[in-house]
């Protein structure tokens, strides 16, 4: 399996235990799904807790996790500090600079560094469309959270699939650094 951890932060923000797919060389997207579970039961994707555990809620009062997958199996914390456009663009920038530099740094060649820029401004312009920023929300990691550098914001986006709202986490593939467990 291989874990998905931000350059910066060393949080964990997602695996390759979900649905994911690399858009334009640029943007990891990992599909998940809303889940209700028991506290700290982490369940993987394709498996059937139902079927395997036999049953339903049973009436006790264990303590029960509603949420997207993604979010509970990483610890993700939903931050409500990007309503407006204006300071989500302000972190985007800064964190842009950062992601460029850490690239530099990195080995990349001056054109993969340009073809990041351009790619990445056009991605920020799609989000900041005034219909589809309204709906998306933003998390961070534990370590983020707690105020130990910062890092990528992990973003979510609601897509209609087939009649069914399919949250979609997406991730600059720059800023993540590939772990293999």
């Amino acid at each position: 399996m291989l874990i998905f951890k931000d350059a910066f932060t060393d949080d964990e923000l997602a695996s390759d235990s979900f649905p994911m797919k690399l858009v334009d060389n640029l943007i990891y997207e990992f599909k998940g799904r809303q889940v209700v579970r028991k506290e700290g039961e982490i369940t993987l994707a394709g498996s059937n807790p139902s079927a395997e555990e036999g049953g339903e809620d049973d009436g006790s009062d264990e303590h029960v996790e509603r949420g997207i997958d993604f979010v509970l199996n990483h610890r993700l914390q939903e931050m409500n500090c990007y309503e407006d456009s204006a300071t989500f663009k302000s972190y985007i920038k800064g964190f842009m600079k950062k992601v460029i530099e850490h690239m530099q740094k990195n080995g990349k060649s001056e054109e993969e560094v340009n073809a990041f820029k351009t790619n990445i401004q056009k991605w920020v312009v799609s989000l900041l469309a005034k219909d589809r920023f309204k709906n998306l929300a933003f998390f961070i990691g534990e370590n983020m959270a707690e105020g130990h550098g910062e890092g990528q914001v992990a973003i979510v986006e609601y897509r209609d699939e087939n009649g069914q709202e399919v949250p979609t986490l997406m991730l600059i593939k720059d800023a993540l650094i590939e772990e293999k467990q």
